[in-house]
C-alpha cells in the first residue's frame, strides 16, 4: 500500500507521478490520498480532481471518508490499482 498525506496538491504532474507509483504496485494494492479540499482560498486540491487524476492513472476508488478532521475540510480517497 501507498499514502500520500497532504501532498497531492503539490505535485506538479499528478498522472504521471500515479501511473509510475501504479507500474510498481500488484494489481489490487491500494493507494490512499489524504488531502485538504482547498475550498476558496485553503490551499489544497478537491477531491473530484484527485478522483479523476487516479483513475487516468489506473486506479479505481473503492472508499470515501472526511473523517479525517473534525471540520470536514480534509478527505481521505482509497484506490484500488488496477490489472496492468
Amino acid at each position: 500500500a501507498v499514502l500520500l498525506l497532504k501532498t497531492y496538491h503539490e505535485i506538479a504532474e499528478p498522472i504521471a507521478l500515479l501511473r509510475k507509483v501504479r507500474e510498481a504496485m500488484r494489481s489490487g494494492a491500494r493507494l490512499g490520498v489524504i488531502d485538504k479540499n482547498g475550498i476558496g482560498s485553503d490551499h489544497g486540491l478537491n477531491a473530484a480532481v484527485v478522483i479523476r487524476e487516479a483513475k487516468e492513472a489506473g486506479f479505481s476508488l473503492v472508499e470515501q471518508h472526511d473523517f479525517v478532521k473534525g471540520d470536514g475540510m480534509d478527505y481521505f480517497l482509497i484506490f484500488r490499482a488496477a490489472a496492468l
